[in-house]
């Protein structure tokens, strides 16, 4: 995996939590992975951290913003 610059995480994280703002009824992994132009398995990695983190939760199959 190649590393990220200085701050580029944070604004990672930001911009997947942003994108589920937008969408009141959830998105599942695989909608955000398309959406954010990722791959899904680097969406997955960070909506497990924001989870643990209390930023996001999921429901189901749809993850929201917190």
């Amino acid at each position: 995996m190649a590393r990220l610059r200085k701050g580029e995480k944070s604004k990672r994280e930001r911009r997947v939590q942003g994108v589920l703002r937008w969408y009141p009824f959830g998105l599942k992994e695989s909608e955000l992975a398309c959406e954010l132009g990722w791959q899904r398995r680097t969406v997955n990695n960070y909506l497990r951290e924001l989870k643990q983190q209390g930023r996001v939760y999921k429901e189901g199959r749809c993850w929201f913003a917190d």
